[in-house]
């Protein structure tokens, strides 16, 4: 065998070498793709199946009682005293207001120079 054949016959096997390797990547390329479609419409049944008619079931069950509780609703807040709800309501949103105020990044900033005046 001369020299020149030996280079030929290194460069086919080089470029068999190429070709079985993307053969290989071919074969895995198209194995993920299986699996993901033998995956993917049994998973997209059991969504349909499953959490479509639990979600339709928490829909009817919530308005199915929210018309049981209106009447008892409304009784509740036309029997009550005049104005409790609303006062409550009015207390709770003023200690809201002035949590938040407290949560202000300047009385933040106050409160820690006051603990530690030094700094």
């Amino acid at each position: 065998m001369t020299t020149s054949q030996h280079e030929e016959v290194e460069h086919l096997a080089l470029e068999a070498d190429v070709a079985v390797g993307g053969g290989l990547r071919a074969v895995e390329v198209a194995a993920v793709v299986g699996v993901g479609l033998l995956v993917c419409p049994p998973l997209a049944i059991l969504v349909v199946l499953v959490a479509v008619p639990m979600l339709v079931t928490a829909v009817v069950l919530g308005l199915l009682g929210a018309v049981v509780a209106t009447p008892y609703v409304l009784v509740q807040h036309f029997r009550g005293r005049p104005g409790g709800h609303l006062a409550l309501l009015a207390h709770r949103l003023r200690h809201l207001g002035r949590a938040l105020l407290d949560l202000a990044p300047h009385r933040i900033h106050a409160d820690a120079r006051r603990l530690n005046p030094g700094r």
